[in-house]
């Protein structure tokens, strides 16, 4: 998984030299989350029953430090059913989903509209891949 995030971060690293990539265990990135705006947005409306099992993205960004945090672990449990050609495209597009977030205008919901506009415009396999992966998901009982 971090060589195929890191490949396709390199394709873009030239367009934002100051931006980096942290590849985090699950607790320190459940910590990084839980500071995450759109998260603690959804804390606060009662989203988790139990927030350290139900969280399930396994990639955040941060546009004003320029950091994108990507958490192995969650993403291997996302992932890890699925056939290889869908694993890579799902670790591509969830890592490009969110790297975006840096390549777009606006906020919230504005930006994943943009965002998932160019997906589906650039790389539709990745985002069908990335949305019935993760639709699967949350579908799968414990």
């Amino acid at each position: 998984m971090r060589a195929l995030v890191l490949a396709k971060w390199a394709d873009y690293r030239p367009v934002l030299p100051a931006a980096q990539v942290q590849f985090l265990d699950r607790e320190p990135y459940l910590g990084a989350a839980r500071e995450d705006p759109r998260v603690a947005d959804d804390l606060s409306c009662g989203w988790f029953d139990d927030f350290e099992s139900d969280f399930r993205d396994p990639v955040l960004a941060d546009a004003a430090q320029e950091v994108v945090r990507v958490c192995p672990p969650i993403m291997l449990e996302i992932v890890a059913p699925e056939p290889p050609r869908i694993q890579r495209a799902y670790v591509e597009g969830a890592f490009m989903r969110r790297f975006f977030r840096f390549l777009v205008e606006g906020e919230g919901w504005e930006a994943d509209a943009q965002i998932r506009a160019v997906m589906a415009r650039h790389f539709p396999f990745h985002l069908a891949t990335v949305e019935a992966v993760e639709a699967t998901a949350l579908a799968r009982p414990d």
